[in-house]
């Protein structure tokens, strides 16, 4: 147990130790971490498919060009006779069809048979997500969704998601849409629920009905792109985690983050072309869409902005012969971003999630602690006392770092006399006190920093479990106590709605968190346990010492319920450590005697003379 004799030492380098912590996760947080991603704001206009080669700003790039009157259907393009008109639409639900799994719930409508709704089931883990953004135009004629197609030929482009398909087969599991132009061609579209979680199979036949030949696509253009478009909605753009563009090609996977996808200077929309990709998806903190080829050649496409963009798989120019089909198939992911869902896809899909994109080491680490995490949740199904697990597990891995930052601190706080000592000797003259103040460091065998080290090296352990308990799937809605309902959220007790129109921090302290006010309780606590008894005592210094727990759990206040709650619990362990770890005046080392330096001609001589005596002894 700390002797009664301590002085300010102590608590001055736990005040250093502390502001370095603070100072290092404020860079971290902003200039490491990513800034939550805004919210896409209501569309002003109706976003439609684009065309890779356009020159529109994305300002403009999914407007779609309405037909002169929705009385008056447009024209068909000469190139493509036989095309439908653009039908009305009375009521838009009369064209849903409704698909349905243990996990997913999809919603198509006949108009170009594409997904206007992707519920994801997460049944007791939270609920139920649904993943296609809401249009700006009731009409799904004029609406952007998901499983469109994207042609190539300037007369066609996407003329096809603005027609009425008709209903081939249907059933529980399984839905095909048809569209026929007569004497031209048949286009099917396949959705089919496999034996995976939250895994389709999308087909989608080009049938020719033509006497001649029909080509697709020319040169580098494809021959259509099916896509999935303008966005993903997943609810969870704030979670200290960007939305990203990732793939897997050769083995390894890319990305990119959606709000870097930034015009060029030529005011062309961004765009990405993946030449034979393994798979291709957006993902979110806790969702992701994804979507895997079964047919090569293939070009994974993605053009637009952070708020509005396309992305999926292009079927590379081909040419149907007449009764002939060009048929291609992919499987697309519709749901969370949980390994085990993930693993059980397809191979390799479980590698998109990633808590840190580089150094790989980290990302590694927080991987490992979920890991462990998941494995007490195995044995208590409760993921707050998984977390209580997993933070004294933590701590005893750390227990020996402890140790020796407390026979450090010691150490220091017995030299604090010579310091004093040195210091009215030295006077005002700085570079003197500091030669002396590493003179007595080296003859009493201390290393100054010994007890700030120790936490440097538990910074890694922070971030990590930081980046783990605020954006893991598996904490996502998960309760653990009373008024603890979502460990990914802060525990919010109790809401004031009048603080919320305060100007900058209303948001923020319109509910009252109880977890970081106990833990700057807990961490004031910790402070005061440390005796600062000395007769240099500074009342600054112990002001500090309350006041930087306090603004730590202000720093905190937002912060998800788990990870307070990880603060919580290594704190109170730390203050049970050092109440009983026993460090003695004996620890601290005798002053060494300076070792003189001899000069190298003068060290050899006395070697010799040694030698010489040995030899006259025999």
């Amino acid at each position: 147990m700390l002797d009664d004799d301590q002085d300010k030492s102590l608590a001055r380098n736990q005040l250093f130790a502390i502001v370095l912590m603070t100072a290092l996760v404020l860079v971290y947080f902003n200039y490491f971490a990513p800034k939550p991603q805004p919210r896409p704001p209501q569309q002003t206009s109706t976003p439609q498919a684009v065309d890779p080669n356009s020159n529109k700003k994305p300002a403009d790039l999914l407007v779609a060009e309405a037909p002169e009157s929705p009385a008056t259907p447009a024209a068909a393009p000469s190139a493509w006779p036989n095309l439908p008109p653009v039908p009305e639409q009375t009521n838009p639900a009369d064209d849903e069809i409704t698909i349905k799994s243990g996990d997913l719930e999809l919603v198509f409508t006949r108009i170009g048979a594409r997904l206007k709704k992707a519920n994801v089931l997460l049944h007791a883990k939270g609920e139920d997500q649904q993943l296609v953004p809401e249009p700006s135009s009731a009409q799904d004629v004029d609406a952007v969704y998901p499983f469109g197609l994207r042609f190539s030929d300037e007369h066609l482009r996407d003329e096809l998601d603005r027609r009425r398909f008709d209903v081939a087969s249907q059933t529980d599991s399984s839905v095909a849409f048809v569209l026929t132009l007569p004497g031209v061609a048949e286009i099917r579209k396949t959705f089919t629920f496999t034996d995976a979680a939250h895994v389709i199979d999308v087909k989608i036949e080009y049938k020719n009905l033509e006497s001649s030949p029909r080509v697709l696509g020319m040169d580098q253009n494809p021959a259509y792109i099916l896509n999935w478009g303008p966005n993903v909605d997943s609810e969870d753009l704030t979670k200290g985690v960007q939305q990203s563009l990732i793939w897997r090609l050769q083995g390894a996977n890319d990305w990119i983050q959606t709000s870097k996808m930034t015009p060029a200077k030529d005011g062309t929309p961004h765009t990405e072309r993946i030449p034979d990709p393994e798979w291709i998806g957006i993902k979110s903190a806790y969702f992701l869409v994804a979507f895997k080829p079964e047919f090569s050649p293939c070009i994974g496409y993605s053009i637009g902005d952070h708020e509005r963009f396309r992305f999926g798989l292009a079927v590379p120019r081909s040419e149907v012969a007449p009764g002939a089909s060009l048929a291609s198939t992919a499987k697309v992911y519709i749901g969370p971003s949980e390994w085990s869902q993930l693993k059980e896809a397809w191979p390799t899909l479980e590698t998109s999630h990633r808590f840190f994109q580089y150094p790989e080491f980290m990302n590694w680490f927080a991987t490992l602690l979920l890991s462990v995490l998941n494995w007490f949740y195995g044995i208590i199904p409760n993921y707050g006392v998984a977390i209580i697990l997993l933070t004294i597990l933590v701590r005893t891995a750390m227990f020996p770092l402890t140790i020796k930052q407390m026979r450090s601190m010691k150490r220091m706080q017995l030299l604090a006399p010579e310091m004093e000592k040195i210091k009215e000797k030295c006077g005002d003259d700085p570079q003197e006190l500091n030669k002396r103040m590493m003179e007595m460091y080296r003859e009493r065998g201390v290393n100054p920093l010994g007890g700030c080290f120790p936490l440097l090296l538990q910074m890694p352990v922070f971030i990590a479990l930081y980046r783990m308990l605020w954006s893991t799937f598996e904490l996502r809605g998960a309760p653990f106590i009373w008024w603890i309902k979502d460990l990914s959220e802060p525990d919010k007790l109790f809401h004031f709605p009048f603080l919320a129109g305060i100007p900058f921090f209303g948001q923020y302290i319109q509910y009252l968190n109880v977890l970081p006010i106990l833990c700057a309780v807990a961490m004031i606590v910790s402070t005061k346990l440390m005796p600062m008894s000395g007769p240099t005592q500074n009342p600054q210094q112990k002001a500090m010492m309350t006041i930087m727990p306090v603004f730590f759990s202000l720093i905190c206040y937002s912060f998800a319920s788990g990870l307070n709650l990880y603060i919580l619990v290594s704190t109170v362990l730390g203050i049970a450590q050092n109440r009983l770890i026993r460090v003695s005046a004996t620890d601290v080392p005798e002053k060494k005697a300076p070792k003189k330096k001899r000069h190298w001609y003068a060290a050899a001589q006395a070697k010799r003379r040694q030698a010489l005596k040995e030899l006259k002894k025999k």
